[in-house]
């Protein structure tokens, strides 16, 4: 007797545009490096816009003018990855890196990565790793340090190396691919940190293009994050906000041996605080209201350890109302990343109607709350 066959069908959480993802996350850009990144912000985001400029560092500030004399918000996204410089490169043609931004030994070795050279030419390497034979378990179960890692060109010689236009202080990012999971409504990077949040940061601007709104919303691919806030800093102080929403990835531990505290697919995270801030209590509240009353579901981070752009943004000038929106993510700092499109369509929805209807009664609102 044949089996009965059945067919789950998945839904698809919200409108996300893949080919869109594919390019942001495609880009390779360490920190100091943002160039090709905030290129593909710019052609997704320049038919929405009225301004584009840069501050001195590299970050891409977005302006989208509102209706007259509103309050201007600033919605931030780091456009860096973490990755790599080439530090050295010896007489067999072994190239030793430097880290940019952080990274765990654990998952480095025997990954591919991709040298991009002054001229822009991409050369393929992989991590050189030991095989495991006759390794003592003080060698195998010790976690290698990155100093004592090597990238492997496939080459014999310094002079090939050179040849290919390779030279000390080039940058070196994660070889990975987009990819849709078996459920699509997961979804694979690198670079998800935080190329998710300069992504939802150029789609509100899309969504409000045929919206009238009284503020002036700048979005913002903010550079250097990865190594201290840096670009948060100094783009802040060009557009001199009234109101500062940083948008980043958070630790999704909803996997084996995790608390599942923090979990993908609920819809809007809010950070409550991280090691670099404390949202704004007005603003949390605020915004939590406004998810309910849209029906979206929200849940609450407190991040012990890194920090967001809202660090830096949060105390410019003589204080700025601030919180981070956060995107979990399993695996980050790593080649492959995982998030779900339901965290990005529903923080897309929560932003773009808070933005839409934000006025100076709202900021004032907001502002007071602790006082």
């Amino acid at each position: 007797m044949k089996e009965k066959q059945t067919k789950t069908t998945i839904e698809t959480y919200g409108h996300v545009d893949l080919k869109m993802m594919r390019e942001f996350t495609d880009a390779d850009g360490i920190s100091g490096c943002e160039k090709e990144a905030t290129r593909v912000m710019k052609k997704w985001i320049e038919p929405v816009a009225d301004e584009i400029t840069y501050d001195t560092l590299g970050s891409l500030i977005a302006l989208q003018k509102g209706t007259g004399n509103g309050p201007k918000v600033m919605l931030a996204g780091h456009i860096d990855e973490i990755g790599f410089v080439v530090r050295s490169i010896d007489d067999k043609g072994f190239v030793r890196l430097a880290p940019v931004g952080g990274w765990w030994g654990h998952v480095v070795l025997a990954q591919p990565m991709i040298i991009t050279t002054r001229e822009g030419k991409k050369i393929t390497g992989v991590v050189g790793s030991q095989a495991p034979h006759g390794l003592p378990p003080e060698v195998r179960n010790k976690v290698k340090e990155i100093k004592d890692m090597f990238l492997d060109l496939g080459v014999s010689s310094k002079a090939e190396v050179e040849a290919a236009g390779v030279r000390i202080g080039d940058m070196v990012t994660p070889k990975s691919d987009f990819t849709v999971m078996t459920n699509p409504n997961y979804l694979m990077a690198k670079a998800w940190d935080d190329r998710v949040g300069a992504l939802i940061a150029t789609e509100v601007l899309q969504k409000l293009k045929e919206t009238p709104h009284v503020a002036d919303v700048y979005a913002v691919g903010t550079v250097q994050e990865e190594v201290g806030l840096r670009g948060a800093k100094t783009a802040t102080y060009a557009v001199k906000p009234d109101l500062g929403i940083a948008i980043d990835v958070t630790v999704a531990d909803d996997t084996p041996g995790g608390e599942s505290r923090i979990k993908m697919g609920v819809g809007v995270t809010l950070e409550v605080l991280d090691a670099s801030h404390l949202g704004h209590r007005g603003l949390i509240v605020y915004l939590d209201e406004l998810a309910k009353e849209m029906n979206l579901d929200v849940q609450f981070e407190s991040l012990l350890a890194g920090g967001t752009d809202t660090g830096e943004i949060h105390k410019s000038f003589d204080g700025v109302i601030a919180v981070t929106c956060s995107i979990p993510s399993r695996y980050i700092h790593s080649h492959y990343a995982l998030i779900h499109r339901k965290d990005v369509a529903d923080t897309i929805t929560l932003l773009t109607e808070f933005v839409a209807a934000l006025n100076w009664d709202t900021v004032e609102k907001i502002r007071v709350f602790n006082r």
